[in-house]
């Protein structure tokens, strides 16, 4: 079960989109993100050249077995990698008007099962916010 996130491509890419495949994370395992968690991220990007966000997501496309009929009003799309050796790593988060934002899949697909337990992940929400300069990158990417 897995989410594809459809980008926006630039002119001469347009016949090919680009995208990324997200591993779900079932419904009662879904992960709350912080509410102050973004709008922080988007602060620390005026004073790190490293963290950029823009709008570029076009369409998130859930796969026909994908058992959730939960309806999204947004998403978010944030990659991370630390160091050049690092694969990036990255978590979709879908908005649910009663429940916030919230963790509800995972890239790559070898990523490792026991980091997208909460705790782990909330640790990893942190580190971004208060180490965010020891990371190569870090992307936030929201829905057009």
């Amino acid at each position: 079960m897995v989410y594809k996130v459809i980008f926006i491509g630039n002119k001469e890419s347009d016949d090919i989109p680009l995208s990324l495949t997200f591993q779900h994370l079932n419904a009662d395992k879904f992960i709350q993100v912080p509410p102050q968690f973004l709008s922080s991220l988007k602060a620390l990007s005026s004073q790190h050249s490293n963290i950029i966000y823009f709008q570029n997501i076009d369409e998130v496309v859930k796969s026909e077995d994908l058992l959730t009929n939960l309806t999204f009003n947004y998403y978010i799309v944030i990659l991370f990698s630390q160091n050049s050796s690092d694969q990036k790593e990255g978590y979709l988060i879908g908005n649910l008007k009663k429940r916030g934002d919230l963790i509800i899949g995972y890239w790559p697909f070898n990523f490792n099962p026991a980091k997208i337990e909460p705790e782990p992940v909330h640790d990893k929400l942190r580190d971004l916010i208060e180490n965010s300069g020891s990371y190569l990158e870090i992307a936030l990417i929201y829905s057009v």
